[in-house]
């Protein structure tokens, strides 16, 4: 008897155009809808990191922008998706962007990133 396990959704990549300040677009996001994760790279090569309920660095490849130990977080909406960090100590809101997840699902959608502040800026 052949038993059918399901696999584990993999994480889904996308080029995403980018809305905010700085000039970080466009940007490699991968979204990991079940283990809430999300990873961004942008042109430049910084890599930001977010798994909702995380502590810890965002950015751990760049000492010069150490945040220290932060709260993520990957809020799932219906139609969009929050990513961001808050200071532990203040509860305070460091960075909050978001996105469209269904630009994830179907690759004829145009996927925007949009971001209220610069990466790892408050």
């Amino acid at each position: 008897m052949l038993l059918a396990t399901p696999l584990a959704a993999q994480p889904v990549s996308r080029i995403c155009d980018y809305k905010g300040e700085g000039k970080f677009g466009p940007l490699q996001v991968s979204f990991d809808e079940t283990s809430r994760s999300v990873t961004v790279t942008t042109h430049d090569g910084q890599v930001w990191r977010y798994q909702d309920g995380a502590t810890g660095p965002i950015n751990p490849s760049s000492a010069k922008d150490d945040l220290g130990p932060v709260e993520q977080f990957v809020k799932l909406g219906p139609d969009r998706v929050e990513v961001g960090f808050r200071w532990p100590d203040d509860g305070s809101t460091g960075h909050l962007s978001y996105f469209d997840p269904a630009s994830f699902k179907n690759p004829a959608k145009r996927c925007l990133w949009r971001s209220l502040s610069d990466f790892g800026t408050g």
